[in-house]
């Protein structure tokens, strides 16, 4: 094989094995369009590489980060700078170098191909292609160039999105990427053997072609089918664990100034209740605005939060790009907002799960880049603030949120951040030990509360005892545990929420508003609500009419009753029970399932083990038949052979087709052959081919013995990686072994 020959080989595997390692990042970006910007820097990689073959280390490790900043922007930010002008366009490069890695962890998919991140598959193409480039023209060491591509395939494991692809035969693309990286390290070990006396001998070249050849092809042959048939784990990945808003208690909470939307005093400042806040236009009236949804409780009050939903990797408030791969189902809507002067909140009103947003006018500002969504509680925040320049348009999934008593709950884990106050036990008991099913104990609680409690925001004369807030003091002390339950949408949706979760039904609050006719929506359409999980892992809506009492309070309460429970003495268990023989059949039919599902996960890479051990057990079997079989004489210069293969395997330079005393003489040089057996092996080893009568059979064995006691010494004075890798070099398997005679 020619040198041009080979290094065209090493390229086109470097460009292969990026894109292998790459195809993870199609979960996070929009289009394959990220694969060409890594391809394209790549190859630009390559032809730094090859422009500074013959010039010294130190040339190429100077001119490939220059090469980088120049070709990052028009490549991989398509950006010339503003005006065409050099030094902004290196100044975007820089910023996208440092900021990108972050960006894209904390952005939810799809990533758009623009900006910081998209310096992301950029700089893995090119870094990966500049060192294993360098490693495969300048160094003959087998796997060395493999390394730095499997570190770009270790970082997309890390960045990618969790799940798979999509796509059952890519969520195995680490396999495949395996087996052709195992390729063409066997094709490097055969050309750049060390020490052969003859190279590129047509037999050689057809042996060894045909042999990689074979094992690839029953590598794919037997990896794809296994591969395509199961899906993988989502891992563990650095998506998400970002988070983009430390704090959200800093910001504001509609909640928490509920009293702004409601009527009060003449002159009451910052009371919005006639005022419009916003207009939505292109959805149905009656739809449910979501402003905010509050799903921690600290004891003080409802906020929201990051990751409260231990089986979910999409509770955190991440970046959100133009369009949102969103996993729910539901009715496709489009709408617009347009947001008043009264509006001043940072969560933008939006309808249903989000799978697209766009700003409607021009950002110079760059304000667009603040936002943040969180896909689990269909939340988005500005921190910045809104304005009324910044009306927007989105698309969304409106999912089922009806709800009754006769929906199972929720059995995984509840919200993880839900303080309970002790004393909400003493309203408690007879609910929660009562035998009914967690829902229903949650529709007794909510009725007693719209029959016993009244509404008032504390505004009309005579109500001023009814203060705002809804900590755990407001809402047990002075709600719940009073003779008459009063207050507003605050008290009652932060006491329902907290019953909820307190009966077992994961809970949280949302303040948001019904559409009205014509969709200009003003404080007094404001409301809360609370949202319950059910069996299936969706949020259902408990309407405020079921919770909500809207009587205004009397001048002289009478002591409100207690919640009434249904009249079923021992209703039917919410699943029922099984017998021993069904339960240890259900058991014997998952741990089944589990072992298949095992058996799918591990039998690739169990394959990929199993080809690394191939050449490994080739060699025993190999040193078995020689030890064992033939003519002494023939296990004599066999037992020769056997050293010299493994001086090869080591890298020992040693000439293939050389008399016995030169290879002894080579091993000699090296010093990986002692001075006593020199002179001696070879020397008994040609006494026993050339001599008229056949060695004895203590001879040979005694011969065999001493072979292996230098064999094992040969490595002594090599590297660690050397020794490691000689038992796997196939080297000594796929040329042609030394004559005999």
């Amino acid at each position: 094989m020619t040198r041009r020959l080979a290094w065209i080989l090493d390229a086109l595997a470097v460009l292969v094995l990026v894109g292998m390692a790459l195809i993870g990042l199609a979960t996070t970006f929009g289009t394959w369009g990220y694969l060409v910007v890594a391809l394209v820097a790549t190859t630009i990689g390559l032809l730094v590489v090859l422009a500074t073959r013959r010039q010294p280390l130190l040339v190429l490790i100077t001119a490939a980060p220059a090469v980088a900043l120049v070709a990052g922007g028009p490549v991989a930010m398509s950006s010339g700078g503003i005006d065409g002008s050099v030094p902004q366009m290196l100044a975007d490069v820089m910023q996208g170098i440092w900021t990108g890695w972050g960006e894209l962890l904390t952005t939810l998919p799809w990533v758009d191909l623009a900006g910081p991140p998209a310096m992301v598959p950029f700089l893995l193409g090119y870094l990966a292609a500049v060192v294993g480039g360098a490693l495969a023209l300048r160094s003959r060491r087998v796997a060395a160039p493999v390394v730095p591509l499997l570190l770009v395939l270790v970082a997309v494991l890390l960045l990618r999105r969790p799940g798979g692809t999509g796509n059952e035969v890519l969520d195995w693309y680490p396999v495949g990427f395996g087996v052709v990286a195992i390729g063409w390290a066997v094709l490097r070990g055969l050309r750049t053997a060390p020490g052969t006396s003859v190279r590129g001998a047509s037999y050689g070249r057809v042996a060894r072609g045909a042999t990689a050849l074979v094992v690839l092809a029953a590598a794919l042959a037997v990896a794809v089918p296994l591969t395509a048939r199961g899906p993988t784990s989502a891992g563990e990945t650095l998506r998400g664990r970002s988070n983009a808003l430390p704090d959200l208690s800093e910001l504001d909470s509609p909640l928490r100034r509920f009293r702004t939307f409601t009527e009060q005093w003449q002159g009451s400042p910052g009371s919005v209740y006639n005022r419009v806040l916003f207009t939505v236009a292109g959805v149905p009236r009656g739809s449910r605005v979501r402003m905010v949804t509050l799903d921690s409780f600290d004891g003080n009050q409802w906020l929201p939060s990051n990751d409260t939903m231990p089986d979910s990797v999409v509770d955190s408030f991440l970046r959100l790009d133009t369009r949102v791969d969103n996993p729910f189902s539901g009715r496709p809507v489009r709408a617009r907002v347009d947001i008043g002067r009264r509006y001043k909140s940072v969560w933008p009103p939006t309808i249903g799960s989000l799978t697209s947003f766009r700003m409607r006018y021009a950002d110079p500002g760059g304000r667009r880049n603040d936002l943040r969504y969180n896909l689990a509680t269909s939340t988005a925040v500005l921190p910045s603030g809104l304005t009324r320049t910044d009306p927007y348009e989105f698309t969304a999934l409106v999912t089922v949120s009806r709800l009754d008593e006769t929906m199972p709950r929720w059995t995984g884990p509840g919200l993880s951040s839900i303080e309970m106050d002790t004393s909400i036990l003493a309203f408690l008991p007879k609910v929660l030990f009562a035998r009914i099913p967690p829902m229903q104990k949650v529709f007794v609680l909510a009725h007693w509360l719209r029959d016993e409690g009244r509404y008032s925001d504390g505004a009309a004369p005579g109500e001023e005892q009814y203060q705002a807030g809804h900590g755990s003091e407001r809402v047990i002390q002075e709600f719940l545990l009073t003779p008459r339950p009063v207050g507003n949408d605050e008290q009652y949706a932060s006491a329902m929420a907290l019953l909820a979760n307190r009966v077992g039904v994961p809970a949280r609050v949302v303040v948001g508003a019904v559409v009205p006719r014509g969709g200009r929506v003003k404080g007094k359409d404001v409301h809360a609500w609370v949202e319950v999980r059910v069996h299936d892992g969706s949020w259902r809506t408990l309407p405020t009419r079921e919770f909500m009492g809207t009587t205004p309070p009397g001048r002289s309460p009478s002591a409100a009753s207690p919640p009434m429970l249904p009249p079923v003495a021992d209703p039917e268990p919410e699943e029922p029970p099984l017998d021993e023989a069904q339960q240890a059949a259900r058991d014997k039919q998952r741990a089944d399932e589990e072992q298949v599902r095992t058996i799918v996960r591990s039998a690739p890479w169990l394959l990929l083990l199993a080809l690394a051990l191939v050449v490994p057990a080739l060699k025993a079997g190999r040193r078995l038949r020689r030890r064992s079989r033939g003519r002494p004489s023939d296990r004599m210069a066999a037992a020769w052979t056997e050293l010299v293969d493994h001086a090869r395997d080591l890298g020992i330079p040693v000439a293939v087709h050389g008399t016995r005393p030169a290879q002894a003489r080579a091993l000699a040089l090296v010093g990986a052959l002692g001075e006593g057996a020199v002179g001696d092996l070879p020397q008994r080893a040609d006494d026993g081919v050339f001599a008229a009568d056949e060695p004895e059979g203590g001879v040979v064995v005694a011969y065999w013995d001493q072979v292996m006691r230098e064999r094992r010494q040969l490595g002594r004075g090599q590297p660690v990686w050397r020794r490691a890798w000689a038992p796997f070099n196939p080297v000594s398997l796929l040329r042609r072994s030394p004559r005999s005679d």
